[in-house]
Order: structure tokens, then C-alpha cells, then sequence
């Protein structure tokens, strides 16, 4: 267990790992400023830190607040693997991604013929965290219903797997995450309140990236270093980071590291209508790769459709709903699309 006794500065490293330091270990401002996974000097991100670690201390349920793209399921981690729970499994929940009619068989398992379909027992999700943490994030997709269940079974008084007749009772602590007004859920009846009241014990607020432009270095140097040999001549020049530093980000953490990702990809800086070249000119011309792409028709049409639902969800500040909206698709077929592209 961490010691809370001492603040965190920037000058002292964060608690990490022999092993994770050494993979680090490019440049000491980086180590210097990781927090886990986590990176950022700014104060804003030192509080988060030092909330982090209160977190840790305690078994109490915590609920995690902030725009898509924040890195709300990396604080969770790191909250995880700083508490006694650290032996036990993280089990992250997107519960945006789960069909009313599956919830209760996704969160509480079932026995093999409880259903058409139930071909084998199944552990569900509270199976899975019993000794360890269940991040349910986008909190506010669980139905009422499902809410009066996942009570019952957080109160101590367990759940029930679908065909089966035994009481199991879960150990586990519930990291919770929305981008989400929930207290207005709460007012407008989509959130029960009892549910609100057990989850929402310990609220961390994670800051947009707007707010921590002094970070935006450090991390566009980690994504930078993670490209490793396969970009060696990739450099950002001053004026490409003073449009990062300048950019509003609402798509935050993801949409920076997207963005230097087609920096790379495509020899240019491609955000909101604004193009800087790289520093280093493509001897094959000024045509991007998608123009100069060749190969089976699947695949160009695949990254065409990845291409076009990343500018979407820029344009919409990541708003799934939105975005689904304008793309004239289902929400949970956005979802489908957007892990298979790796977008989440």
C-alpha cells in the first residue's frame, strides 16, 4: 500500500514497476511524469494522481467522471493495481455494448439449458471480479431493472446465475465510469437513486485535455516513442506541436493519439480542416498512401469507412449517440465498427 503522508511532485517518480520503468526508459521526463500508464505533469493531473492513490487505500466503490477519451478505464487500472486487490482480476464492462436482453446473463452467467442457446455454463461478469475490481463503464446504459439486480447482489445478498439455484455472494469493489451528467439521471428517473447513492462514493473528476496543454508534449513524445523504428525520421516540428497545444481536443487523449497516428501514417498534421506537412518531405510525392493504396477492394473500402467514421466522431466530440446519428447507424453497430478499427 501506497503511503499518503507525502504529496506527489513532479520531481519524484511515480510508483511503477522495475520492469515497467526499464520499458520506459527512452528519457527521464518521461518516466518522471508516468503515472502507471497514465501521463501528465500538469497539477490538474497531480490531484488526480494523489486521488488515485486515496482510492486505492479504501474498498470503497469509486466513480470515475469525464469526456470520452480521458482515460477514465486506465485510472480505474491504476486504481486496481495500487489497492489489495491488485491479485484479483480487472474485469472491464462496457456496458453500452450490451443488449438489454443479455444483461443479466452477461453480469450474473447462466447453466448450460437455462436458454436456447446456453450450450455451456457460462461465469458472468461478477463471477469473473469476485476478489478483484469490475469497471462498469458508461454506467448510465444499465437499465433499471438490471440496477435493482446489481444492488441486491453489491448490498452483500448476492445474485442468482440464470438456471441455477444457488446464491453466490461476489467479493468485489465497483470502479464506475460516465461521461454523463448522472446526477440528472438521477432527477429525471434513469438512475435509480439507491444505485447512484452505492456507487457514487468516491468521485474522481478526470480533467479534458483542453485543460492540460502543458501535457500535450509528454504524450504525443510516448506515442511517438511507441511507433519505435518502424517511423525513425518521425519528428514533430515546433510548429506542428504549437497546433497540438492550440487544438481544443474533444475527443481528448484518443482523438490526440489518432491524430498523431495519421501524422505518421500520412506524412501530415490532419485536425479540424488544419494540414501542416511532416519535416521531413515524402520522396514517393505529396500524395497521402490512401490515394497511392493498392490491394484487395475489401480493404480500401475499410479504410475509407475507418477514415470517415474517425472524422465523425471528431466532428461530434466522440458523442457516440451523435455520431451513430449522423452516420445513419445503430449505436452498438458504431460500437461494433469502432473496436474493430481500434478506436476505442
Amino acid at each position: 500500500m501506497h503511503a499518503l503522508s507525502q504529496p506527489l511532485s513532479p520531481a519524484a517518480p511515480l510508483s511503477e514497476t522495475g520492469a515497467e520503468r526499464q520499458a520506459h526508459r527512452p528519457s527521464p521526463p518521461r518516466e518522471r511524469y508516468r503515472f502507471g500508464s497514465i501521463i501528465g505533469k500538469s497539477a490538474v493531473m497531480q490531484r488526480v494522481y494523489e486521488l488515485i492513490l486515496k482510492a486505492a487505500a479504501t474498498e470503497a466503490n469509486v466513480i470515475l467522471y469525464g469526456e470520452s477519451g480521458t482515460g477514465k478505464e486506465l485510472v480505474a487500472h491504476a486504481i486496481h493495481e495500487m489497492s489489495s486487490r491488485k491479485s484479483g482480476a480487472f474485469v472491464p464492462v462496457n456496458c453500452g455494448a450490451i443488449p438489454e436482453s443479455l444483461m443479466e446473463s452477461e453480469f450474473f452467467g447462466h447453466r448450460k439449458g437455462a436458454f436456447t442457446g446456453a450450450v455451456i455454463d457460462k461465469h458472468g461478469f461478477l463471477d469473473l471480479a469476485d476478489g478483484g475490481t469490475l469497471f462498469l463503464d458508461e454506467l448510465g446504459e444499465i437499465g433499471q431493472s438490471m440496477q435493482v439486480k446489481l444492488l441486491r447482489a453489491i448490498d452483500g445478498c448476492g445474485f442468482t446465475p440464470i438456471g441455477d439455484s444457488q446464491v453466490k455472494i461476489p467479493d468485489l469493489r465497483i470502479v464506475a465510469a460516465t461521461n454523463r451528467d448522472v446526477a440528472a439521471q438521477v432527477r429525471k428517473g434513469h438512475i435509480r437513486e439507491d444505485f447512484f447513492y452505492r456507487i457514487h462514493v468516491i468521485p474522481i473528476h478526470l480533467p479534458p485535455l483542453r485543460e492540460r496543454r502543458e501535457d500535450i508534449p509528454l504524450i504525443v513524445e510516448h506515442f511517438l516513442s511507441k511507433s519505435g523504428a518502424a517511423h525513425p525520421a518521425a519528428l514533430i516540428t515546433t510548429q506542428a506541436m504549437e497546433a497540438l497545444k492550440a487544438h481544443e481536443w474533444p475527443g481528448n487523449v484518443r482523438e490526440l493519439q489518432n491524430t498523431v497516428s495519421r501524422y505518421l501514417t500520412l506524412k501530415k498534421l490532419d485536425f479540424a480542416g488544419t494540414i501542416l506537412p511532416m519535416p521531413h518531405p515524402d520522396p514517393g510525392g505529396s500524395r497521402s498512401e490512401m490515394e497511392e493504396a493498392t490491394g484487395p477492394l475489401e480493404s480500401m473500402m475499410e479504410q475509407y469507412e475507418r477514415r470517415v467514421i474517425l472524422n465523425t466522431l471528431e466532428r461530434y466530440r466522440w458523442q457516440r449517440e451523435m455520431t451513430a446519428e449522423a452516420l445513419g447507424i445503430h449505436r452498438k453497430t458504431l460500437f461494433t465498427k469502432m473496436k474493430k478499427y481500434e478506436l476505442l
